[in-house]
């Protein structure tokens, strides 16, 4: 049985970009006008004295045959990820999330105003992508010490990469409910709602 590792982060640890906000909310190329801007610095600002960055993730033996991929929970039909991982022979997946405060915060302000609810919706998304790019990148350092390569992550439901199946494969091999209380309902959605599973291909 492979190890799961925890990673996190204390509050107050991890900055969301501005621009990634912006984005999430649809704003292309210019910025949004100066009333905007301060709910949206001020959104952040809550945002990030919320958020509970937590991560669990082991490294897995995988193989590429043809367009399929074996993982450690089976076969997985997947043209993309077979694409996406080519010359793998091993991949870490992981599991992450910002916590259920997040979701309270959201909810409460769906109540007094939509448009608050959505910028703490695009401030809970820009954090925790935010927090599986830290992941991320400590993965990579880890890989590179071992003279090895990562490749980018590739999340269920990208693609050709069937959520269901993968997301419920994920949760079985690395009980996350355990580890960051992290769970999967029935429709899978993942609850708390702000987080990312997903896969990324080591080169040895």
């Amino acid at each position: 049985m492979e190890t799961i590792y925890q990673f996190s982060l204390k509050a107050g640890e991890i900055s969301i970009p501005e621009k990634e906000v912006y984005r999430y909310l649809g704003y292309m190329g210019h910025k949004p006008d100066e009333a905007d801007v301060t709910r949206i610095a001020e959104g952040i600002k809550k945002t990030e004295a919320l958020a509970a960055p937590k991560a669990c993730y082991g490294l897995f033996d995988i193989e590429i045959k043809g367009e399929n991929v074996v993982l450690p929970y089976g076969e997985i039909h997947s043209k993309s990820l077979a694409a996406w991982c080519e010359g793998c022979s091993r991949a870490y997946i992981f599991a992450a999330t910002i916590g259920a405060a997040i979701d309270r915060q959201i909810k409460t302000a769906s109540v007094r105003s939509m448009s608050e609810a959505a910028i703490l919706q695009a401030c809970g998304a820009a954090c925790v992508e935010e927090f599986c790019n830290i992941l991320n990148e400590k993965l990579n350092r880890e890989s590179e010490e071992k003279g090895h390569k990562n490749v980018k992550r590739y999340s269920p439901g990208y693609g050709d990469l069937e959520l269901t199946e993968n997301q419920k494969g994920v949760f079985s091999i690395l009980n996350p409910a355990k580890y960051i209380g992290l769970s999967l309902m029935d429709t899978c959605i993942m609850s708390p709602e702000k987080s990312v599973t997903a896969i990324i291909g080591v080169k040895e």
